[in-house]
């Protein structure tokens, strides 16, 4: 009886022992599993599941907007470039590439020591598609545009927008626009390559800066908000083949009477930046102009003057811009426009107004930048005229931007040429006095602060 008991009490220790070791087992293994996941979570953000877990656990940040000088440094890539290098690429290679693409743009590329390729060139608008919370940009725009360098290559450039923008958006980033990106001037990351069943290859970028643009050939500016979130599980790229075809077939049947585009507005931006450092270009500053002797009379007749205004009369109420409701524009994910509809001009087009020898224009005040930016909106009271000294911002075909060499950055000054004036180039100075002013047609002030002076040139060089 005793040797029995002794027995079962060894074989329950036995027993325990072996519980012991299968539970210490599987703590291991869970934590082995924990441990390989947890490395694989936050080196994957670019993973439906992994982004969502860091999004929640605040371990990872939305999309920021970058200053050009705190940029990502990165190689700038044209068309035939992108070409050779990721239309190359077996399914393997670009499927890894894609990865590394967007995963260092989740980590607002914190993490990476990889140059990031920037997407350069001149490209043309085939379509534009209204984004929805179904696409991996849940806000904006996404316009499909082709290369006008190397047709094989088509662009999605994402244009995120808060949900109040997205109408200007549409309005500006019409069919046959002229996308023009310079190293200069824009940051557009590429983050998405594809290789279409045609041998054409299609890829996606999204400016880092997040900036403002405005059109040679429209009102009003865009204003580019990062995105506060993403839907990672919608993919890339944000169209589908059919939506490609859709837009190829409307960009071939506009094209089709002629073979050529139709001579088509500029997307530009309307606030100079500076390059980075490998890249900087300096920019001479505008010099005053000497005062000089103004001729009275011209072949025995009177010359008509630009009066300066007064000091006191330079102070005028600016009129705020209403909000736009958001509720008031319909949404519908990637639907693209049925008919092509052109921007809005902001100004008589070219040839429909005057053009005066210096000096022989029409009385009226002569106003500086500041003055003319506190005009009233839309004023429509005497003839008045824009001097000074201007930086020439940006240029397109029949208009230039300029900014005011006093530091007036919230001023800009959007000056339309007639046809047989050639606008200034970009990065020039421009000096006018009383004998060749701009004449003022219009002064918007945006909800951000923004203040747009619309005027054109009415003196012969």
């Amino acid at each position: 009886m005793i040797r029995l008991r002794v027995n079962r009490h060894r074989r329950g220790n036995r027993d325990n022992l072996f519980g012991w070791t299968i539970f210490l087992l599987l703590l291991a293994i869970i934590a082995g599993v924990s441990w390989v996941g947890s490395f694989y979570i936050f080196g994957h953000p670019e993973k439906a599941v992994s982004y969502g877990i860091l999004r929640t656990l605040g371990k990872i940040d939305a999309p920021k907007r970058f200053e050009l000088t705190k940029a990502p440094r990165g190689q700038f890539l044209d068309a035939n470039k992108l070409f050779e290098r990721y239309g190359k690429m077996n399914p393997r290679e670009l499927k890894a590439g894609n990865a590394s693409l967007l995963r260092n743009y989740l980590r607002n590329y914190q993490r990476s020591k990889d140059l990031v390729p920037y997407v350069i060139g001149d490209f043309n608008v085939m379509g534009t598609f209204r984004l929805g919370p179904n696409n991996f940009f849940p806000d904006g725009v996404v316009a499909l545009a082709q290369s006008k360098e190397n047709p094989s290559v088509l662009l999605e450039l994402i244009f995120p927008a808060a949900e109040a923008d997205v109408g200007q958006l549409e309005r500006m980033l019409c069919m046959g626009l002229d996308l023009s990106l310079a190293r200069t001037l824009d940051l557009s990351a590429l983050i998405n390559a594809r290789i279409m069943p045609d041998g054409r290859l299609n890829l996606t970028a999204v400016p880092l800066l997040y900036g403002s643009y405005t059109s040679t050939d429209a009102t009003g500016t865009l204003n580019l908000e990062p995105p506060a979130d993403l839907n990672i599980s919608a993919g890339l790229p944000i169209l589908n083949q059919a939506a490609v075809d859709e837009a190829d077939q409307r960009y071939s049947a506009q094209l089709k009477p002629t073979g050529i585009a139709p001579r088509s507005p500029t997307l530009m931006r309307v606030q100079r930046t500076e390059a980075i450092a490998e890249s900087a270009i300096p920019v001479a500053r505008a010099e005053p102009v000497p005062p000089k002797a103004v001729p009275t009379q011209i072949d025995g007749r009177p010359v008509a003057r630009a009066l300066p205004v007064n000091a006191d009369q330079s102070t005028i109420p600016v009129a705020r811009a209403e909000p736009v409701d958001p509720g008031a524009v319909p949404v519908a994910p990637l639907q693209p426009f049925a008919t092509p509809v052109p921007s809005v001009v902001s100004a008589l087009s070219a040839d429909q107004w005057t053009v005066y020898k210096p000096g022989r224009m029409p009385r009226g005040r002569l106003l500086g930048i500041d003055a003319a930016g506190n005009l009233p909106a839309e004023d429509t009271g005497a003839v008045q005229y824009l001097a000074g000294d201007f930086q020439v911002s940006a240029a397109g075909q029949s208009r230039a931007v300029l900014r005011g060499s006093g530091g007036q950055q919230n001023i800009r000054v959007i000056v339309d040429f007639p046809g047989n004036i050639a606008p200034p180039a970009e990065g020039e100075t421009v000096q006018r006095d009383a004998q060749r002013p701009f004449q003022i047609t219009n002064v918007e002030r945006g909800p951000d602060g923004q203040i747009n002076v619309y005027a054109r040139e009415i003196t012969r060089p």
